[in-house]
């Protein structure tokens, strides 16, 4: 046998040997499941399933269409999670990939009825689900949440419901929560998870002389121990953010006699919660420093003058979400947790080793301080009033 022949034989050999990519699914054979709504009602779980066409996601991505990209809602329910999936897979047509899932919706009524940690465990036994997943609440139906668009045809991963950081970067009052945190915190003991709500819209913006609504963060959610507590509007927590480590930077307007004074950008504030003991009850200080730059001047005002308007401010946002916190026995400080925390045998005795919760919740003092650190491209004493 000639050397050129023993080398043909064993090429084919190998060549033949190899297993190829006979068994990989092109892009158009496989469902892909972007998002899960999860309703309770008359006893039986409601699951809302949005799928993309990712082909026409990748034009849209790359920029704007014509055309808005393909969505398509499923829906069907069960006595479990798992009976209402199996539901869904008799007209799934094709695979279903759930490994592409980034948002989980939670309805109220789930909140409320539903069997919370059971739901974990059912979503986390699928080895392709991430811990990753954006998680939400919402008082809307959640169908409504995910046939409502972003701008432009763009796809819907460019919406608040897959990108929320972009839009909390700009707003930051709620922050948004990953899976993970989502069920570290509703396990913490003596913890309030607060679950950001998605609602829609439809009043601001407008295409082609009609109504276009948007996704909004509009409150949170409170759960305290895996228990639904209420629902806050965004509007009762601006003092939230000043305690919240994610809090890059935000915008303050001040204030004198109903005028408009300066316009600051005050940047990561910094908090710290000290706890003092009270006739036997625990009683929290909070502490806030946060540094400010000058966006606007209205008013001729000194440094300082400007400084303690700032200082008021923050500390009236933090005591009036206490208040709205405590009208709805809701710890929005996560103080309890604190106590939990800094003061194990205390917290024990105090809720009967976490049976019950903390009652009162005292806040004390609430010490701001704000330094300008920027003024801008003027010196703060311009002259503001015409030659």
């Amino acid at each position: 046998m000639t050397k050129k022949l023993v080398t043909t034989l064993l090429i084919a050999g190998i060549t033949l040997s190899l297993s190829g990519c006979w068994d990989i699914k092109s892009l158009q054979d496989v469902n892909y499941f972007t998002g899960i709504g999860i309703d309770y009602k008359d006893n039986k779980y409601h699951i809302y399933i949005q799928q993309l066409d990712f082909s026409s996601v990748a034009k849209t991505d790359a920029g704007k269409s014509e055309k808005p990209a393909m969505v398509w809602i499923g829906h069907a329910e069960g006595i479990s999670i798992s009976e209402a999936v199996f539901d869904l897979y008799k007209t799934a047509q094709q695979t279903v990939f759930w490994g592409h899932l980034n948002a989980i919706i939670f309805s109220e009524n789930m909140l409320k009825k539903g069997d919370l940690l059971g739901v974990f465990d059912s979503l986390l036994r699928n080895p392709e689900i991430r811990y990753t997943s954006w998680v939400y609440g919402t008082k809307k139906e959640i169908n409504e949440i995910f046939i409502t668009k972003p701008f432009f045809n763009l796809s819907p991963l460019n919406s608040i419901l897959y990108s929320p950081n972009t839009n909390y970067k700009q707003r930051p009052i709620i922050s948004p929560m990953r899976f993970s945190q989502f069920i570290k915190e509703v396990r913490e003991p003596g913890n309030t998870a607060l679950l950001p709500t998605l609602g829609i819209s439809d009043h601001i913006w407008v295409s082609t002389k009609k109504p276009d609504p948007k996704l909004e963060m509009d409150g949170i959610f409170a759960l305290h121990n895996d228990k639904y507590k209420d629902w806050i509007s965004s509007s009762d927590l601006l003092g939230i953010k000043w305690l919240e480590r994610k809090t890059d930077s935000t915008r303050i307007v001040l204030k004198q006699n109903d005028k408009i004074t300066a316009a600051l950008k005050l940047t990561k504030p910094k908090s710290k919660i000290r706890i003092h003991k009270s006739n036997g009850a625990p009683v929290f200080d909070i502490e806030i420093k946060v540094a400010g730059a000058l966006l606007e001047v209205w008013t001729d005002v000194e440094e300082k003058k400007l400084e303690s308007l700032a200082s008021e401010l923050i500390e009236k946002e933090i005591r009036s979400a206490y208040q709205v916190g405590m009208t709805k026995h809701i710890d929005l400080f996560r103080l309890e947790h604190s106590l939990y925390r800094k003061e194990f045998p205390l917290w024990k005795k105090l809720t009967d080793n976490g049976s019950a919760e903390l009652r009162p919740i005292a806040l004390g003092k609430v010490k701001v301080t704000v330094k300008l650190t920027e003024s801008g491209v003027y010196k703060l004493k311009r002259k503001l009033t015409p030659y």
